[in-house]
């Protein structure tokens, strides 16, 4: 009885090290790639004043030491986090636009996602962000790179829409600064939307865009 007791431990000590082994095993950019996913899961969750390497370890079920290999300073893993989850978001919207529609059509389908009620995880990801980019140069780089990024997005449909005429627009990146400026103001506000009705604000935000774009009043309105 004493020797498979003995070899059931002796087994399981087996079984865990060939497990921390496969774990190792990983190709480093998976295994980075794996830790940012973990990240950005977390920081739309839980926040970004919550995202440390402990957690991310919890998270995925390792030690914070394996997370601290291929993040040494926690500011990276927060600004790697915080862009995983902010990219996913514009590609989900911008992916999404079909590119053979209209840029009226694309416009709308933008600025309807990102005014809807169900962007408002990811409005407080932001929320948190600009907050913290005081004090995290790593992150205040990575926020900058994804405002110009959206901004870029944005000045493509801007310009598609301005050669047709059918927006009125002459400078398509002054536009687009704008439109992103009117949309993250409305973000702010996505802490408080459940105590509060915003659909005044929602309905101001869309036609100021409107009229940004040239276009008549309820042109964009979904």
């Amino acid at each position: 009885m004493a020797n498979i007791a003995n070899w059931s431990e002796s087994q399981y000590n087996s079984d865990m090290k060939n497990a921390i082994e496969t774990k190792k095993r990983k190709p480093p950019a998976e295994r980075r790639e794996e830790i940012v996913a973990a990240a950005a899961r977390l920081a739309v969750a839980e926040g970004l004043e919550r995202l440390t390497l402990r957690r991310v370890a919890e998270e995925l079920g390792v030690v914070p030491g394996l997370v601290n290999h291929y993040f040494p300073v926690a500011d990276d893993l927060v600004a790697a986090g915080f862009g995983f989850a902010a990219a996913a978001e514009r590609e989900a919207i911008l992916g999404g636009i079909d590119p053979q529609a209209p840029a009226l059509a694309q416009m709308r389908y933008i600025i309807t996602h990102l005014l809807d009620d169900s962007a408002d995880a990811t409005s407080l990801l932001w929320l948190d962000a600009w907050q913290a980019t005081r004090n995290r140069p790593r992150l205040r780089a990575e926020v900058a790179a994804q405002m110009r990024w959206w901004q870029d997005g944005m000045i493509t449909v801007i310009r598609a829409g301005a050669a047709t005429g059918v927006f009125g627009v002459t400078d398509p990146r002054r536009t687009a600064v704008r439109i992103m400026a009117l949309i993250d103001g409305f973000s702010v506000q996505a802490a408080m939307r459940s105590q509060i009705a915003y659909d005044a604000v929602r309905d101001l935000v869309f036609e100021t865009i409107a009229r940004e774009l040239g276009l008549p009043p309820g042109a964009l309105r979904p």
